[in-house]
């Protein structure tokens, strides 16, 4: 069934409609999420009070909340939340380093499908930057995925020897006393997956490119 050439036309309104609310939204959250990563970084480097999530606890205890509960064989907490008062400037920068790169992953991406937008609104989605952005795309995925949980153990780290050896947990787990784990790195290897499909996407955006050069080439 062929559609009638109002309802096309009317159809291809709204996909631009819809194509320029994704464009420029992700302009408008990748805004917000640098003013809100200038405003996290003053409060690091300036707070007297920081608060530190996720430090990691070793031999840890059942909470008292599952005393008694029969359903439940097992409970045990992983991490803790500490608000911590006088951190040195060295450790303040290690933390607005993180959540420096935590944001970064989120304004790239921000930026990348802003630009492949505006291609596509132009109705030219095989040119060079588009390329680029999916291969930058790529690149930040895997890099940011990985360096973020190193740089958190190695900020906890700091932060645990700061506080000192009185907090630290002692003896093997599950015998000695429950205390912080000097240093922990979660290893996740998805973003290299979604890096290495990000950069299939950004071989296919430069094969469509030849073909765009090709295709103008005969007209």
């Amino acid at each position: 069934m062929k559609k009638s050439p109002h309802a096309a036309k009317r159809l291809e309104v709204l996909d631009g409609r819809g194509l320029r609310a994704i464009t420029f939204g992700a302009l408008f959250i990748g805004a917000v999420s640098f003013i809100l990563l200038i405003a996290r970084s003053v409060h690091l480097l300036t707070a007297k009070e920081i608060t530190v999530d996720g430090l990691e606890i070793a031999n840890s205890r059942s909470p008292e909340f599952a005393d008694g509960i029969a359903a439940i064989s097992k409970a045990e907490y992983e991490s803790v939340s500490l608000v911590i008062e006088g951190l040195p400037a060295g450790i303040r920068v290690l933390l607005v380093s993180q959540e420096t790169a935590g944001a970064m992953l989120g304004i790239g991406l921000s930026l990348i499908v802003f630009v492949l937008g505006t291609k596509l609104l132009k109705k030219r989605p095989f040119a060079r930057s588009a390329t680029w952005s999916a291969l930058a795309a790529s690149v930040l995925v895997m890099a940011i995925g990985m360096l973020l949980p190193m740089l958190h153990g190695i900020t906890n780290a700091e932060i645990i020897q700061f506080l000192g050896d009185t907090v630290l947990a002692n003896g093997d787990s599950g015998i000695g006393e429950e205390g912080l784990l000097i240093f922990g790195v979660l290893i996740d290897f998805s973003p290299l997956a979604w890096g290495l499909a990000l950069g299939v996407v950004a071989a296919a955006f430069e094969f469509g490119e030849r073909l765009q050069r090709d295709t103008d080439g005969l007209i």
